[in-house]
This record gives structure tokens, C-alpha cells and sequence, in this order.
């Protein structure tokens, strides 16, 4: 074990560093707090942002950073895009919210867990722009 502190010395990482990212079972990838909160926040504000277009049909989605104007959604389109904004946000907040029960954070087990529903959410959210675009 102190061969492998030296090693992880000589790298630039701290021995107690170290020795408490083992006792807790941690990897060392864990997000900062803030970036935590403002990734909460964040998809928070998209679910709703959905929502409120769903209950209006008519959802506005543009998926380039130009001022060109993106598709309105309406009817089964706006709820699919409705439906991909919450799993995409399933994904980002059971990734950065804090393990219940004080366990450690887990990168790789969090990223199996919850990457497929984001994947998922990604495509519904995309496509249904898409599938918009190519109607029109």
C-alpha cells in the first residue's frame, strides 16, 4: 500500500487524499456542490419550461445556439418532447443529487444507472424537433 502512495505522490495527488477517497469508498469524480445545485436547478427549470408549453400546446424548442427560429410543438410532438425533457432531467438529477443515506458517490455506477434514461430522453427530446421539421 505505501508503494502505491509514492506512485500517487509522485503524480501530484495527496496521500491523505487518497486514503480517504479508499475509507469512503468514493472514486474521486464527484461533482463539486455547485455544479450539483445548478445541474438540479437547471433541469428543474426545463421540465417546467415543457410543461408549460404542453399546457399551452404550443411548445417552442430550438436546438441551435443562431437566432433562427426553431419548430413549434403541438399535440403528440410537444408531449414527446414533454416526455424526453423529464427523462433527460431523471437522468441528470439522479446523477448529481446526493446519495440518500450518506453513501459515496459513484461515477460509473451512476452513469449505468442513469445514463440510458438520459440517452432516451435525449432522443425523445430531439427527435421530436426532428420529426417536426421534416413534417413541415
Amino acid at each position: 500500500m505505501w508503494m502505491m502512495l509514492d506512485i500517487i505522490n509522485s503524480s501530484g495527488v495527496s496521500s491523505e487524499a487518497f486514503v480517504a477517497d479508499v475509507a469512503d469508498g468514493s472514486d474521486g469524480r464527484a461533482p463539486p456542490a455547485w455544479m450539483r445545485v445548478v445541474g438540479i436547478i437547471g433541469a428543474a427549470y426545463v421540465v417546467v419550461y415543457c410543461a408549460i408549453g404542453v399546457w399551452r400546446d404550443d411548445l417552442y424548442v430550438s436546438l441551435s445556439k443562431s437566432s433562427s427560429n426553431g419548430p413549434h410543438l403541438h399535440g403528440p410532438l410537444a408531449r414527446l418532447c414533454f416526455a424526453g425533457s423529464v427523462m433527460m432531467s431523471i437522468g441528470i438529477v439522479g446523477f448529481l443529487a446526493p446519495e440518500f443515506g450518506g453513501g459515496a458517490f459513484d461515477a460509473a455506477a451512476r452513469r449505468r444507472r442513469f445514463g440510458p434514461i438520459f440517452a432516451v430522453g435525449l432522443a425523445f427530446y430531439v427527435g421530436s424537433p426532428v420529426i417536426a421539421g421534416l413534417r413541415s
